[in-house]
């Protein structure tokens, strides 16, 4: 089977942190976001090829999978999206790669908890969801019987009493007729929020008479805004913690849950909980905690909570709430 994930995005909510960093290459819990989800996927054991829409910086998202997954039994594709012009037109791009076969769609730039190979079982096709209460940020699914009935794409205050937001994962039984719904969209000019959306093609194919399912997804975590980027670190360092798992350095108390990467140089300091230190960073004389420190960072002299500091970076000072990346200091 194969999947595709779109990873073409710019990532303009993560900035300046995207400048120069793919967003799903931003280091979660010990590893790129997009990486947490690719191991699901080999975890399954079902996926044989893995098909990325790449955009905004996509050579570095190729180097990345080479370097990681290069001994893998799976097959990575690449196809380049040159504009932006919505979800649909995105997966559009995997057309070549996928024959009269099911396919499963997952955004690259969030991260799930649900039962995967229940949902690549499934008889029908299906599309995962998550009740939420602001449903216009979402694209909101209305069943009926558990089948699909209507999908709507960020719909006006009152237009819909369903609170079930479509949450970024979808497995279609037969991916051509899904490229053909992308291609109707297309032809005929019909745009949402004036992109080629993904979940108009969707309904196409329900109207066309396609029987989808739904499926509650257990986690849902968006990691496309700084303060949710951390809590979701957050929430992976504490279901991934274990108690044998033990740090040392010179002066330093580490609280858990933490992940320090190879090649940390951490002095005097205060660690945890809930901190990522990727490779290469250098920790001195600081306190640290709920924060992400990228490739190759140093704090220095600092007190941090609730930061992202990019790759390269240095700090100093009491900074809480704030971005650092590209030489920029942004606030949330």
């Amino acid at each position: 089977m194969k999947a595709i994930i779109p990873v073409a995005g710019i990532g303009t909510r993560l900035q300046p942190l995207t400048n120069k960093t793919p967003k799903v290459l931003i280091n979660v819990a010990g590893k790129p976001m997009l990486f947490h989800l690719i191991d699901e996927l080999i975890k399954s054991g079902k996926i044989g090829t893995i098909i990325l829409i790449i955009g905004y910086l996509g050579e570095q998202i190729r180097d990345a999978i080479a370097k990681t997954y290069g001994n893998s039994n799976v097959k990575f594709e690449y196809a380049e999206q040159k504009e932006t012009l919505g979800l649909g037109h995105a997966v559009y791009h995997a057309k070549k790669f996928v024959k009269d076969e099911p396919v499963l769609i997952v955004l690259g730039d969030t991260i799930f908890e649900f039962d995967l190979n229940s949902v690549l079982a499934n008889e029908y096709s299906a599309i995962g969801v998550k009740d939420v209460e602001d449903t216009s940020r979402f694209g909101i699914v209305e069943n009926e019987n558990g089948f699909v009935k209507r999908m709507i794409e960020k719909p006006a205050p009152g237009t819909t009493n369903s609170k079930a937001a479509i949450a970024g994962v979808y497995f279609v039984k037969e991916g051509q007729r899904l490229f053909k719904s992308v291609e109707y969209l297309m032809a005929n000019d019909i745009k949402t929020k004036n992109e080629f959306q993904l979940t108009d093609a969707l309904m196409k194919l329900v109207m066309d008479g396609e029987k989808m399912i739904v499926f509650e997804i257990e986690n849902w975590f968006d990691c496309g805004k700084p303060e949710t980027l951390l809590s979701t670190n957050s929430y992976l360092l504490n279901r991934d913690y274990k108690a044998e798992q033990q740090y040392e350095f010179t002066g330093t108390s580490v609280y858990p849950p933490v992940f320090i990467g190879e090649g940390v140089d951490i002095k005097n300091a205060h660690i945890g909980p809930n901190v990522t230190i990727a490779d290469g960073s250098k920790v001195k004389n600081s306190c640290v905690t709920n924060s992400i420190i990228l490739e190759n960072a140093v704090a220095e002299n600092a007190e941090l909570d609730y930061v992202v500091l990019g790759a390269g970076e240095h700090i100093t000072g009491i900074q809480t709430n704030i971005v650092k990346a590209d030489n920029i200091i942004s606030s949330f």
